[in-house]
């Protein structure tokens, strides 16, 4: 394979082959997420109402897939020194607990307001959801904005406030633990996917555990190519793999400076992202436009992208960035970030609960 690669470049530049590469994750990401609605609220949404133990939640056994796979993978590919986890974000930076567990905890209330995360929106505006696009909007220009504008200033204030100064890299490789953590958390996850399956065979939700499992291999797949195919010695690409917030934020950006700015990695992948699923909506006859329900409506989608856009900066990854390719790195700080997520999603639908029914029902409904 490398030696095709070599092949390759002697032909194309790096830079080509990555957009070219991100181009087909992307869209297979979009067609896999569009046939199966792979999202992370929605397998928090299964555990919030008075469900049945005996019931299976498909929703959450897909994630629990994605994340195995995308686990084993990432490691393997590390351990055979096709890519360095050192370079990684994930690992890369000093890890900032409480800009971790708030910029989590914003994403998680802003992706239950929103009605799905970052991904599930762009699988949704892609087929045809005028809500997702405006959602996204926002989305994009709050995650830029603290990324590089007047909302930095709070996320550097959040990330002054506690700063272990220890990378993940410090903390996995250093005191040799990574085999350990990495151990365990396939353990954990492994133990509740197996939890989760144990009911009758005719109901185990096999669309949901390959769905789940193909996600999973999309992560991997994107480490390759930022890391296999975009390890030029002249022409570098920065490690990454799938994460959606910054990426929306640099792709808005793209589009309103697109003279004086290049195509890569993270744009790339947003666009096949939305190409993709598009095609699987118009295939499947499951394209369709449809606006806001009401006045309030608008308001909670505002809110809610404004929300991820920042937490998901903050938090540096969104339920994809930190929940699935962080978490497969084994990062301490992706582990923090996804159960703050997770417990802000979960909070946030219990005390929707609460509410009559009337004003309920699409709120925490999937969309």
């Amino acid at each position: 394979m490398l030696e095709f690669l070599e092949q390759l470049r002697e032909t194309y530049d790096t830079g080509p082959m990555v957009v070219v590469g991100a181009l087909i994750v992307g869209g297979l990401f979009g067609v896999v997420a569009e046939i199966s609605r792979y999202c992370l609220r929605a397998s928090v949404a299964e555990h919030v109402g008075q469900q049945s133990q005996d019931k299976p939640r498909p929703r959450t056994l897909q994630v629990l897939f994605a994340l195995l796979v995308a686990l084993a993978g990432t490691q393997l590919l590390h351990a055979n020194g096709l890519i360095d986890l050192g370079s990684a974000i994930h690992w890369s930076v000093s890890i900032k607990p409480l800009a971790l567990i708030v910029g989590g905890g914003l994403f998680g209330i802003g992706m239950v307001l929103a009605g799905g995360c970052v991904s599930r929106l762009l699988v949704l505006a892609a087929s045809g959801n005028v809500r997702s696009w405006i959602t996204l909007l926002i989305t994009g220009l709050a995650g830029y904005a603290t990324l590089r504008g007047l909302l930095s200033y709070p996320r550097i204030w959040l990330e002054s406030l506690w700063d272990t100064e220890s990378t993940g890299a410090d903390i996995l490789v250093s005191s040799g633990t990574l085999p350990l953590v990495t151990a365990a958390i396939a353990l954990v996850v492994g133990t509740l996917a197996v939890i989760f399956m144990r009911q009758d065979r005719s109901t185990t939700p096999w669309g949901s555990i390959v769905s789940g499992a193909l996600v999973g291999l999309l992560v991997v797949a994107a480490w390759v190519v930022t890391g296999v195919i975009g390890a030029d010695e002249f022409e570098p690409t920065p490690l990454s793999a799938l994460s959606f917030v910054a990426p929306v934020g640099e792709t808005v950006q793209y589009f309103m400076i697109f003279t004086g700015d290049t195509i890569r990695f993270s744009i790339a992948l947003v666009l096949g992202v939305l190409a993709g699923a598009a095609i699987s909506a118009v295939i499947g006859g499951r394209f369709r436009f449809s606006g806001f329900v009401d006045e309030k409506s608008i308001l909670r989608y505002i809110a809610g992208g404004a929300l991820m856009g920042f937490g998901g900066v903050t938090a540096l990854g969104c339920s994809v960035g930190q929940g699935l390719s962080g978490v497969s790195t084994a990062s301490p700080a992706s582990i923090l970030a996804l159960t703050s997520i997770v417990l802000a999603a979960y909070a946030t639908m219990k005390l929707q609960s609460a509410v009559p029914a009337s004003d309920t029902t699409r709120f925490v409904a999937a969309e």
